[in-house]
């Protein structure tokens, strides 16, 4: 068992929180970022001054908050702490029948999963396909079956720029892939700060714009349990809807400065429609109030479309067989 693993004798002001070795250990498990959900400050002020604090999930003082008889067991141990900041620490430990023990735990599970996740992007090379400008639909399904578990939002904009007809499946009538990362305004006095959609898409017939947001499949769909009958909506999916909107919102203010300056094929702003691909249904949903809470969010959202990975392929894939079927 690996030393920092290994359960050690309860006691109150524990050396584990003295040991600098704990600390640093903690600190670089959780990305030196607090945990809450929906915080994720970086806990440093400058290089040196590191203002985080490492927080007990069951307290090992009898009084202390989330303990039970179980607690001298697991509170010297790496999985009892979670890293936060002093304003999070405060509010966990003034209401802890809120923010439960099982509420922590999955709350630094979902934390180190955003970590690990993280790491396998740095650790991924950009691309890993030809150097293609374009690639056919068929092509793009099999880059697709083998490659479900990228996390690099760069892929998967590399793939539809290469196959653009990807996306065009998503529209009942033609359209085209006016371009990618496309600024849509936003940019304050000086110059800074601009909004970039991954992709505009324009109707051959109207030349009225799609604003498209690009995810990637393991993007999380779905937070956590919600009062037993229905499921949170992720950070992801939930603050995906709104940059679209917010981009959406700039582009209309910005409408006749954009097509003025613009040198490409012109494109109108008829009330853009705005599109998410996001996340992968078939390996995070599992059983029916994840659905029923998915499929209850996304028919919701008023001027925004989600359509996940799978959905889309699933649609690539069967164009593809009538295409067979005919020849």
């Amino acid at each position: 068992m690996d030393e920092l693993s290994k359960p050690k004798k309860a006691k109150i002001n524990s050396k584990w929180l003295r040991s600098p070795r704990i600390r640093a250990y903690v600190m670089a498990r959780h990305g030196s970022e607090c945990s809450f959900p929906g915080c994720g400050i970086q806990l440093y002020h400058g290089d040196q001054f590191f203002f985080g604090q490492i927080a007990s999930i069951v307290s090992a003082v009898k009084h202390g908050p989330r303990y039970s008889p179980n607690s001298a067991a697991v509170s010297d141990t790496p999985d009892n702490y979670i890293l936060l900041c002093p304003n999070h620490h405060a509010i966990i430990d003034r209401k802890p029948d809120i923010y439960t023990a099982e509420w922590l735990r999955e709350a630094r599970a979902e934390h180190l999963n955003k970590m690990l996740r993280a790491l396998s992007i740095a650790g991924q090379p950009s691309v890993v396909m030809d150097e293609r400008e374009t690639i056919s639909l068929a092509e793009a399904v099999k880059v697709w079956v083998d490659n479900k578990t990228n996390a690099a939002e760069e892929f998967w904009q590399v793939l539809f720029q290469k196959c653009p007809a990807v996306l065009g499946q998503l529209f009942p009538r033609s359209m085209f892939q006016l371009g990618s990362k496309c600024y849509v305004g936003g940019k304050s006095l000086n110059n800074k700060s601009g909004n970039l959609v991954d992709f505009v898409y324009s109707s051959p017939l109207t030349s009225n714009a799609v604003l498209m947001e690009i995810k990637t499949p393991v993007t999380k769909l779905l937070g956590r349990l919600y009062r037993g009958n229905a499921y949170s909506i992720s950070d992801e999916l939930s603050g995906s809807c709104v940059q679209v909107l917010n981009y959406k919102e700039q582009f209309l203010k910005e409408y006749h400065n954009l097509s003025a300056n613009s040198t490409d094929q012109a494109f109108s702003a008829f009330n853009p429609k705005c599109v998410i691909v996001i996340g992968n249904i078939s390996t995070e949903i599992v059983n029916p109030t994840q659905m029923k809470s998915f499929e209850l969010f996304r028919s919701s959202v008023s001027g925004v479309e989600i359509v996940t990975y799978d959905e889309l392929f699933e649609k690539v894939q069967s164009i593809l067989e009538i295409l067979g079927a005919e020849s």
